[in-house]
C-alpha cells in the first residue's frame, strides 16, 4: 500500500533522483533549489495560513518497503508582483471582405500575465517502475493533492491551474520556442527555461505585447498549439478527470497548456467527506476503493483504500489502512473520491 506525506529535507537524494526524470522550472535536478523547496516544504506544511507564493506543498510517495517512488507538490499562489502569472492567451478572429465573397479565419496569441494569481498543480513524477503498479500509485500522487486541498481551503486560491509538459525533440528544443520565443528573446529554450524559474519580467518586456498572428508560423508549429508531451497524456486524464479543462491560455515558452478549474468545481475536492473511522474495521473487499486522508499540518497522510460511509457518518477503512495512516478508532479521515475511468500510468514529465 501506497503512502502519500509530506516531502521532508532528508528526502533530497530520492528527490533529485526523481527530478532527473522531470528536470523543469517547478521541479530542476538542481540541488540547492530542491534542498530549498523541501526546507519551505517543511515549513509550509507545518505552519499553515493565507495562500502565499512561499507556502510550496511538496508531497512524496512511499512504497511499502518506505522507498521515496514519485512527488507532487501544489504551491498555494502562482503569480505575484514579484514573479507574474505569464501566458498567451488563444483566440480565433474571423474577417470576411463581402466585395471578394472571402472569409478567414486566424488564430491569434496575446501576452497576457496576471500578479495575483491561483493555486498551482506541479512538480508531478512517479518512477518508472511504479507507474502502472496495483495500488493506484498515479491516481494517488496526482488527486491526494485535491485531498489536502479539500482538508485546508483556506489556505488556497479559489482557482486551482496546471501547467502541462509540451513536446520536445530529443535535444530538447522546442519548435514553438525557435519559431516564436527565441526571435524575440535572443534566448536558447533551455537558457529561457531556466530563467523563468527566478525572473519573468524578461518575457513581459521583450516580447511583442499585441495580438500575433500564429497563421505567420510553420504549419507543423501552430499544429502544437496547446497539445501535451506524450508522456504528460496520462497525467492530463487525470486532471481533466478531475474537473480540470483548458483555460484558452498556452505556455509563453513551449505552447503547452493550461488547464484549471474553481476549486468548488474540482470534484475530488467537492466530493470530499470527512468524519470519525468506524471502532470496526472494513473487511468488505468489494467496496469502492477511495483516497483516505488523515493528519493536520505536517502529519497529513493519505492512501487508497477501499472505504464505506456508513448512514452515522462514521468511516470505514481497514485494519492496514487505519495502520498506514496511523488512525484509531474516533479519530477524524477524510474520504476523497478517485477517478474511474483515468487509466492509472501517470508518467514522469506531465508538470501537472
Amino acid at each position: 500500500m501506497y503512502l502519500l506525506r509530506p516531502a521532508r529535507p532528508s528526502d533530497l537524494d530520492t528527490m533529485m533522483e526523481l527530478a532527473g526524470h522531470l528536470d523543469s522550472p517547478n521541479l530542476p535536478h538542481d540541488e540547492a533549489f530542491l534542498r530549498g523547496r523541501l526546507q519551505r516544504a517543511e515549513r509550509s506544511f507545518a505552519e499553515l495560513g493565507p495562500p502565499t507564493a512561499e507556502r510550496e506543498y511538496q508531497l512524496a510517495l512511499e512504497d511499502s518497503q518506505g522507498r521515496v517512488v514519485g512527488t507532487s507538490a501544489v504551491i498555494a499562489k502562482h503569480g505575484t508582483p514579484e514573479m507574474p502569472h505569464t501566458f498567451l492567451r488563444v483566440r480565433l478572429e474571423e474577417r470576411r471582405a463581402e466585395t471578394v465573397d472571402v472569409s478567414v479565419r486566424h488564430c491569434t496569441l496575446q501576452l497576457g500575465s496576471t500578479s495575483d494569481g491561483p493555486s498551482e498543480l506541479g512538480s508531478l513524477v512517479l518512477l518508472p517502475e511504479a507507474r502502472g503498479a496495483p495500488g493506484s500509485p498515479g491516481k494517488l500522487l496526482s488527486w491526494g493533492r485535491f485531498a489536502f486541498v479539500a482538508r485546508h481551503p483556506s489556505s488556497f486560491e479559489s482557482a486551482i491551474i496546471a501547467e502541462m509538459r509540451a513536446a520536445l525533440d530529443a535535444e530538447g528544443r522546442n519548435a514553438f520556442w525557435d519559431a516564436f520565443g527565441g526571435h524575440f528573446t535572443g534566448m536558447s529554450y533551455a537558457d529561457a527555461d531556466r530563467r523563468s524559474a527566478e525572473d519573468k519580467d524578461f518575457i513581459l518586456d521583450l516580447f511583442p505585447d499585441t495580438p500575433f498572428y500564429a497563421s505567420l508560423l510553420p504549419e507543423e508549429v501552430t499544429l502544437q498549439l496547446g497539445q501535451v508531451h506524450p508522456e504528460a497524456q496520462a497525467a492530463l486524464r487525470l486532471l481533466e478527470a478531475a474537473g480540470l479543462h483548458w483555460l484558452g491560455e498556452i505556455d509563453p515558452f513551449d505552447a503547452g497548456p493550461f488547464i484549471g478549474a474553481a476549486c468548488s468545481e474540482v470534484m475530488p475536492i467537492r466530493d470530499t467527506v470527512t468524519g470519525p473511522l468506524a471502532a470496526d474495521a472494513l473487511e468488505d473487499a468489494e467496496a469502492e476503493p477511495w483516497i483516505a486522508a488523515t493528519g493536520e499540518n505536517g502529519d497529513f497522510r493519505a492512501v487508497v483504500s477501499a472505504a464505506l460511509c456508513a448512514a452515522d457518518g462514521q468511516l470505514a477503512l481497514p485494519k492496514e489502512a487505519a495502520r498506514r495512516l496511523g488512525v484509531a478508532s474516533g479519530d477524524e479521515i477524510a474520504l476523497t473520491p478517485l477517478p474511474r475511468r483515468a487509466r492509472d500510468r501517470s508518467r514522469g514529465g506531465g508538470h501537472g
